[in-house]
């Protein structure tokens, strides 16, 4: 019994340290998630959402009011189609008075070019603005996206308060279940210690070095699993540090590469409208000349006009030059738009990685609880199925315990019946001795067989306290050789189990009531044997 219980409180103790280091390892994981998504939250949250706004605010501000330059170009536009007006009015005055001049047809037909060109620009202008409008389109996709994020996230807190909710009630039980299985204990120590205090030094200094040693063996695992963490948690932010800068770089790279792309976009088509603009010189010098070589033949009167033939082509000129201006900016406007764009389909991609790693994030855990709800759940119903059969089996010894107890009084009962009879006759024969003293000679021989009775009585009492201790040996020694076994049995049982802590823990609650109970009813047998040992080896009454 007392190995049972020294065993019993070094596994108490083990298990109190092991779910004290295990409920430390789950508070100090639950803080690092939460310092996790507090970082992610305030880092790059806040930044992609001011980065957001910003662009949003940027594009509403496009939207709702056009830019500088657009207003400009519309006004050339108007002051062109103006002049144009102009010009052909006086063309037209010009060709009512010269009816004979025949170049004023293709005058006309590059004034109608001119016209085409401008409707060019107006439609390139809707194109743009149908760009504009399918960017804010695609920043609304966006802002869902992250309001999307946001939700989970608030799903992801309460995930974790509720994680901190359970985490505290199961520290509440476990503290509730030591607590009272320790004021349990120092009742019954204080009860063993004053009963049994000089028995139990020797087991007090064999529990001290055994719980010395498992103090050191746990002292070691602790600092190798801290060790292991450690580890664990420098390479993970090692890893993390890695990925972040491979990201970095390669999203610097692909910007540069971009870059590099409009670049040389933007070079080939600076190259191609000069080409152009050179044709077009080229075209408006040659139709010039011919022109001045045509009006050079015409006479007198047509010299004015001649003259201001030529002014003409130069307005028109100059209104081409400024037209492949506008032109080359469409294009670079068109270019850097599309940038943008791509930029945003990058950045949507991004987004979409994001909601992929926080969606496979909320399922694990919420796995994770499923898992641990599954397992507190399997383990209450383990408990409480192992405490209904130890309650039962511990009754059942109890009871066979009370009927030892009382077979053991009933003979006790016999005995002191059967030693008060044994004494009543000893008073009755001495004071028929005293009443026959004169008749002493012939009641001789009565009283040698007396004395001889009374000496096989006094054998079979001297024999008695050898062959009790004996008898109770027999009977404890089987009992400790069941319960040994039943130990045994029920402790392999428990090392087979998954949950082996938990129900270890429940049944040292139960077990260690039980065996105190045990334990004190062995000390009053055994007191009770003792005393009845000294009645029978007292000595016996002297004659007179």
């Amino acid at each position: 019994m007392r190995d049972l219980l020294a065993r019993a409180a070094q596994d108490h103790v083990y298990e109190q340290r092991t779910q004290g280091a295990v409920l430390d390892e789950i508070r100090q994981r639950l803080e690092g998630m939460e310092w996790l998504l507090r970082e992610v939250r305030e880092r790059e949250l806040g930044g992609l959402s001011g980065t957001l706004e910003s662009v949003s605010g940027r594009l509403d501000e496009i939207s709702v009011k056009p830019p500088m330059w657009a207003e400009g170009l519309a006004q050339h536009v108007e002051a062109v189609r103006d002049h144009v007006d102009a010009v052909g009015d006086r063309v037209g005055e010009v060709d009512a008075r010269v009816t004979p001049v025949g170049e004023l047809p293709g005058v006309r037909a590059d004034l109608g070019a001119v016209g085409e060109s401008v409707e060019e620009a107006l439609k390139r202008l809707q194109s743009v603005l149908d760009t504009t409008a399918d960017f804010a389109a695609k920043l609304s996709v966006l802002g869902s996206s992250m309001e999307a994020a946001a939700s989970r996230f608030t799903r992801l807190d309460k995930s974790v308060a509720e994680l901190a909710s359970r985490t505290e009630r199961v520290e509440g039980v476990v503290t509730e279940l030591s607590q009272g299985i320790g004021e349990q204990v120092t009742d019954a120590v204080s009860e063993t210690v004053v009963r049994f205090t000089a028995r139990l030094e020797e087991t007090d200094q064999r529990l001290t070095a055994r719980l010395d040693e498992s103090d050191r063996h746990v002292t070691a695992r602790l600092d190798e699993t801290d060790q292991r963490l450690a580890t664990a948690l420098v390479e993970a932010d090692e890893r993390l540090v890695c990925r972040l800068k491979e990201a970095d770089e390669q999203f610097a790279g692909r910007l540069a590469s971009a870059e590099q792309r409009l670049t040389a976009r933007l070079d080939e088509t600076d190259r191609h409208l000069a080409v152009q603009l050179g044709e077009s010189e080229q075209r408006l010098t040659a139709r010039l000349s011919a022109v001045d070589a045509r009006l050079e033949r015409a006479e007198g009167r047509l010299t004015g006009f001649d003259s201001r033939l030529e002014s003409a082509d130069e307005c028109l000129a100059e209104i081409d030059t400024r037209l492949g201006g506008v032109d080359k900016r469409l294009t670079s406007m068109d270019e850097r738009l599309g940038g943008v764009d791509r930029r945003l389909g990058t950045l949507d991609g991004h987004l979409g990685r994001h909601d992929d790693r926080f969606d496979a994030l909320d399922v694990r855990i919420d796995t994770r609880f499923g898992m641990i709800d599954e397992r507190l759940t399997a383990t209450d119903q383990r408990l409480g199925e192992g405490v209904t059969r130890n309650e039962g089996r511990f009754n059942k010894l109890d009871s066979h315990m009370d009927a030892i107890d009382e077979r053991l009084t009933e003979a006790e009962e016999h005995i002191s019946s059967r030693f008060d009879t044994i004494d009543s006759r000893f008073n009755g024969l001495d004071t028929h001795m005293n009443g026959l003293a004169t008749r002493a000679e012939q009641a001789g021989e009565h009283l040698e067989a007396v004395d001889d009775r009374i000496e096989a009585v006094s054998r079979s009492v001297s024999e008695l306290p050898a062959s009790l201790p004996e008898l109770i040996r027999s009977h404890s020694g089987e009992q400790a050789e069941r319960l040994t076994a039943a130990a045994d049995a029920l402790g392999e049982l428990v090392r087979a189990r998954p949950d082996r802590e938990e129900l270890a823990e429940t049944v040292t609650g139960v077990v260690q009531p039980a065996t105190d109970d045990l334990t004190r009813r062995l000390a009053a047998l055994e007191e009770t044997m003792l005393a009845l040992a000294e009645a029978l080896l007292r000595p016996a009454r002297t004659k007179d």
